[in-house]
């Protein structure tokens, strides 16, 4: 035991004292080298970040624009169809009288009438309340 003890009290020779500083200094200037180097490749990521979000974002948004550019060509095929349709300045188009089906109204409104009506209509319940005038047809005003 005295001889550990005499050589921890031993003072360190001198090159072994320049040794721990150069090993210091040669850890310092690893650490400082690590870290510039994750800056470096922090930095180089924020530099790709703006590219990432942008194809992303192109991703997401090319569904919606093709289905803007579908619905814009519907639009324009109907548009045209429209335009096809209408007539032209000076265009006489004639209109033929459609077959008249007559609709019979729902049961509230049968049972609404009141019984005068009734009988002037024929006196049936489910008659219908046919203009008896032309001033009656609500359709020629």
């Amino acid at each position: 035991m005295q001889v550990e003890q005499s050589v921890e009290q031993e003072p360190l020779p001198h090159w072994l004292e320049e040794l721990e500083e150069q090993a210091s200094a040669a850890r310092l200037d690893l650490e400082r080298e690590q870290t510039e180097a994750r800056l470096a490749e922090l930095e180089a990521l924020l530099e790709e970040l703006p590219g990432i979000f942008e194809r992303k974002f192109s991703q997401r948004l090319q569904p919606v624009l093709e289905r803007q550019q579908l619905l814009m060509e519907e639009n324009q095929r109907l548009r045209t169809q429209v335009e096809r349709l209408l007539p032209t300045p000076g265009e006489v188009r004639l209109r033929f009288p459609q077959e008249r089906t007559p609709l019979s109204p729902p049961d509230s409104e049968r049972r609404s009438l009141p019984p005068l009506l009734q009988l002037i209509r024929g006196g049936r319940q489910d008659a219908l309340p046919q203009p008896t005038a032309e001033w009656e047809d609500p359709r020629h005003r």
